[in-house]
């Protein structure tokens, strides 16, 4: 088991005095953990902390031989794009691929989930999620599309005696054979090409173009409305990065309008400043090319 705060908004701390005298504590910061600016900062200590216990390094991200960069991950690190050749004995280092911040999946649970609830997510890949939810108490149900990866997570919820539920399958078509079912969403989709998963056809990072990823996110969008109970949330953690010639991608307003789409509505914007000190170390790039150092995303709340 994993040992780590089960804060909720609906839950309401419970003090006694010396006295014995039971007092409640309805301060928002007592119940959440934290204050709900709009700005958020994780707990550096407490994510180094569940990293180590959650154990993703990216394993699974090494391309396997049917694809055409096999042997390459690729780098996410809000914005920049680099690789490292497996073959050439360069390998892969864990904090050069996209993990999910473990705190930032804690405090986004803790402010915007219902306790006790089941929760879809459309990318289960990694584990973090996953795993943060079930120990905070959650039916986590998500989908993955690389059984190798699948087997991983479970594998670890099984050494840290926790239950969740993920399966091989699609994002964008897997539904679980029911509709308003779930009270809760939240996940972390691709960021386009910034960093290929798989060979696999379905795979979001392996589209053409921009559009045709869009258009396969929107699909991911529509599923995941149509699986949510009424008034449930559903959260969505994304960043605007460069294309390979430089231009910035407005991810994040792109993604607002598929989900306006479908029929979401916008309920809430957070910033995320959750980039180490490593990346702040780019700033003499600036001078070059005068494009800003990106240490943020956001945290995107839509209510169907």
């Amino acid at each position: 088991m994993i040992d780590i705060e089960k804060n909720n908004l609906d839950n309401i701390k419970v003090e006694y005095n010396l006295f014995g005298e039971r007092i409640s504590k309805l301060n928002v910061k007592d119940r959440i953990g934290f204050l709900p600016t709009s700005i958020w900062r994780p707990k550096w200590s407490e994510t180094t902390r569940l990293k180590k216990i959650i154990g993703d390094f990216g394993q699974t991200r090494i391309l396997e031989p049917e694809s055409k960069n096999y042997g390459m991950a690729y780098k996410k690190t809000l914005g920049t794009k680099t690789s490292y050749n497996t073959s050439e004995g360069l390998g892969v280092r864990g904090n050069d691929l996209s993990i999910f911040n473990p705190h930032l999946a804690q405090m986004i649970l803790s402010a915007y989930c219902p306790p006790n609830a089941r929760i879809f997510d459309p990318f289960a890949g990694g584990g973090t999620r996953a795993i943060i939810a079930a120990a905070m108490g959650h039916d986590y149900y998500g989908v993955e599309l690389r059984q190798n990866e699948v087997d991983r997570i479970m594998k670890k919820g099984e050494d840290l005696k926790l239950d969740f539920f993920i399966i091989e399958g699609d994002g964008q078509t897997e539904d679980f054979d029911r509709e308003d079912w779930f009270d809760f969403s939240y996940t972390c989709p691709p960021y386009y090409n910034l960093e290929i998963y798989s060979h696999l056809q379905d795979d979001l990072s392996n589209a053409d173009s921009y559009q045709e990823f869009l258009d396969m996110l929107g699909n991911c969008i529509v599923n995941t409305y149509n699986v949510l109970k009424d008034n449930a949330l559903s959260v969505w953690v994304v960043g605007n990065f460069r294309d390979e010639k430089g231009e910035l991608i407005h991810f994040n307003g792109d993604l607002i309008k598929l989900a306006k789409k479908v029929g979401f509505k916008l309920h809430d914007e957070i910033i995320f400043e959750g980039a180490s000190n490593v990346a702040k170390l780019r700033s003499g790039n600036f001078v070059a090319n005068r494009k800003s150092i990106r240490i943020h995303e956001y945290i995107l709340i839509f209510k169907k």
